[in-house]
């Protein structure tokens, strides 16, 4: 049996950390909906108050968070929300005796929802938790992402506000260039119930809650945004979360690179079915892949909600409220996914002048209070993230790629942006139904309702209209460039598709009152939700699987996280191995391993919960610092690591008395490791097993790090 028993101990702190979140992320939207009487809360029903108190906090708090710890400290962050729960609490009792807050009548479909939430806790923890079977652990393949993200969390917990770039320890410390606000959340989660909440646990824990914050905002969109009294609230509601966990015609495209490979006229298999074109993530994919995009989804579109009631008010004083409060949810979304804000933020520019052409004065009031008060409270946030030296524009014209355009042949001398007009161009209709599937006919299907009513749309008909053509636009012809992703484009399309939801739930249960819809079409709708439903239950099989069948044989391995099929006996040795170093070295040691590494060390980022002076070739200046201080540094480590067949230059001695490094870590897969006269087989660890050695910088007697 193995010594460790890391499953379970995913569970337990996964679990922990989504029972502290409501300290953070529901109570305080609840303590602020009644404070501001935020939609009139206080005289809603319990059932409401309940719901909006999430999106609310998720909007408003992160850019509390920011300023509380970045004037204070985020321990101060953590006792002013514990202080809000607190108080939360002794309203609540004030009020019970009154029948304010007394136990609610549980609403109408609370079944389906218990049952929803349950089943979404269950794909969470099986979608993100390591599985371990013996003596062997596999990850699931987005802990590529999850282990970044894991150790942002880390910085912030110990460096604070602005936190470090815990992947490159320069010196002045260089501060992290990320929009990290939903990672301060989980890290107060971290704070709060370590040692048993690791940052990777807060991490799973901010994604349940973030799928659970989207749940409670369609709600609130189709209660104060596009009511319809056709069809009931809990009806449409249900359609919207059961349309969440679809997504496009991937898995048509998915099926067809598995049969080559079956045939042998491939050889690698996509370990997400999101991989086989640029992305257009759908709403559980990205709830569970880039939960912080969610964060910032909901965040805008509460923002929006505020400026959509607050124009509905009368007086400047309700203007001032609700305008204030909204810019504070953009400045919110801005930190929380820049890329996703960008595209938000033009729908916003785009409707403002709409409201002066339309001469809507309320809706330009609340707008500007809006705008101004959200430029006023993200610029210390954008001042902070800086520009690299080296950096170029992070945002470039193009459009966008189709993975197909590969098949269309090229004529010798043919310029590039002309295969991009000509090529991308005319297969964008193709590329959209099969990365859209059931939401691209959706969008055909309320085209037609419109022609067929023969009116103008609403005042929501039209604002849904424009953030949808807005950010279908940018994504289309504009892609960003940071960290050779297109993180523009991917997380750009989130406003579309929730337009597009928010259309579904209204005309799909409507489709047999709607003339102009044929049987055929009816018929494709539900073919495209049966596929859709497909491609995600193949998408959570194939993350979660992947590095378990490689090891069997069944898929080629990962030369990014797995070398060869002895990944899970390697993975349970160096989380063993991490265990150690989290449970003898203090919260801000300095690691070092191999910095010579095809993408990233993921086990190290995902388990260690500890910082590194050089996380890869070029230091990872990417996420903070200047890159002309790598060089040196790598010098250094180059001589350290050599490469194949060559003599370590350097001891392990000189490199600790030249680098602020704490403990050095070597595995069976470096080439120094094969030397057996090398420093790896001289020197003396302070751990080791059989595919992992530590040594220690300090004095090897130091009572601080015992041997194993």
């Amino acid at each position: 049996m193995p010594d460790y028993h890391f499953m379970a101990a995913d569970v337990r702190g996964s679990l922990l950390a989504i029972l502290i979140f409501p300290l953070f992320v529901w109570a305080p939207g609840y303590a602020l909906g009644f404070v501001f009487n935020l939609f009139e809360f206080r005289n809603r029903s319990a059932a409401f108050r309940a719901v909006i108190g999430l999106p609310l906090a998720i909007a408003l708090c992160p850019i509390l968070t920011y300023f509380v710890g970045r004037c204070g400290s985020m321990r101060m962050a953590q006792g002013l929300y514990l202080a809000v729960d607190l108080a939360l609490l002794a309203i609540l009792a004030f009020h019970a005796k009154d029948g304010w807050a007394r136990r609610p009548r549980l609403p109408d479909g609370w079944v389906f929802f218990a049952v929803t939430i349950s089943v979404w806790l269950l794909v969470t923890l099986f979608y993100l938790v390591d599985v371990q079977a013996g003596d062997r652990l596999y990850y699931p393949t987005n802990s590529v992402d999850y282990s970044i993200r894991a150790t942002l969390i880390h910085s912030i917990t110990t460096t604070g506000v602005p936190p470090q770039n815990p992947l490159f320890l320069a010196s002045p410390p260089a501060a992290l260039r990320y929009h990290y606000f939903w990672l301060m959340t989980c890290s107060l989660v971290n704070r709060l119930g370590s040692p048993w909440v690791s940052a990777r646990h807060a991490e799973i824990g901010g994604a349940f809650w973030c799928g659970i914050g989207l749940m409670a905002l369609l709600a609130a969109c189709l209660r104060l945004f596009v009511a319809n009294s056709e069809v009931s609230l809990a009806r449409r509601l249900r359609t919207g979360v059961l349309l969440m966990g679809i997504t496009g015609l991937d898995i048509l495209p998915g099926m067809f690179l598995l049969f080559l490979f079956a045939r042998g006229q491939m050889d690698f298999v996509l370990p997400s079915l999101e991989c086989w074109n640029e992305y257009v993530d759908w709403f559980l994919h990205s709830a569970i892949w880039s939960p912080h995009a969610i964060a910032a989804l909901i965040a805008a579109v509460t923002g929006f909600l505020l400026l959509w009631h607050g124009a509905s008010k009368t007086g400047w004083a309700s203007w001032a409220r609700y305008g204030l409060l909204a810019g504070a949810a953009f400045a919110s979304a801005a930190g929380t996914s820049i890329w996703f804000t960008f595209s938000f933020a033009a729908f916003l520019c785009v409707w403002t002048a709409i409201c002066i052409g339309k001469r809507w004065w309320r809706e330009v009031t609340v707008l500007a209070i809006a705008g101004v008060t959200c430029c006023a409270l993200a610029y210390p946030y954008l001042h902070d993230l800086g520009i690299s030296p080296t950096a170029g524009s992070p945002i470039h014209f193009t459009v966008r790629a189709f993975s197909m355009t590969a098949l269309v042949p090229m004529w010798p001398g043919m310029p590039g942006w002309l295969r991009l007009i000509l090529v991308n161009g005319s297969l964008l209709p193709l590329n959209y139904a099969l990365e859209f599937g059931f939401f691209f006919f959706i969008a055909g299907v309320k085209w037609r309702q419109y022609r067929a009513s023969g009116e103008p749309p609403s005042r929501q008909g039209a604002a849904c209209l424009t953030m949808l053509v807005t950010s279908a636009l940018i994504c289309t012809f504009l892609r960003s460039d940071v960290n050779g992703t297109n993180d523009l484009a991917w997380k750009g399309f989130l406003p579309a598709q929730f337009v597009l939801l928010l259309w579904a739930v209204d005309l799909w249960p409507r489709r047999d009152r709607l003339s102009f819809l044929s049987a055929r079409r009816k018929r494709l709708l539900t073919v495209c939700i049966v596929l859709g439903a497909a491609g995600t239950v193949y998408e959570i099989g194939i993350v979660r699987f992947y590095l378990i069948l490689a090891d069997r044989g069944v898929l080629p391995t990962l030369s990014w996280m797995a070398p060869d099929r002895q990944f899970g006996k390697r993975n349970y040795a160096v989380r063993a191995a991490y265990e150690w170093v989290r449970s003898t070295t203090p919260e801000t040691a300095t690691l070092q391993y191999n910095p010579d590494v095809h993408q990233q060390v993921t086990d190290a980022m995902l388990y260690s919960d500890r910082r590194f002076v050089a996380a890869d070739r070029d230091c990872d200046t990417t996420y903070g610092g200047d890159p002309r201080l790598c060089a040196p540094i790598m010098t250094r480590l180059n001589r350290l690591y050599p490469a194949a067949g060559q003599p370590a230059g350097i001891s392990v001695a000189e490199v600790c008395h030249d680098l602020p490094i704490d403990v050095i870590i070597v595995k069976d897969t470096d080439p120094v490791w094969s030397d057996p006269h090398s420093w790896v087989w001289t020197v003396r660890p302070v751990f080791s097993d059989a595919y992992m050695r530590l040594f220690s910088c300090h004095n090897t007697a130091d009572d601080s790090l015992k041997r194993h």
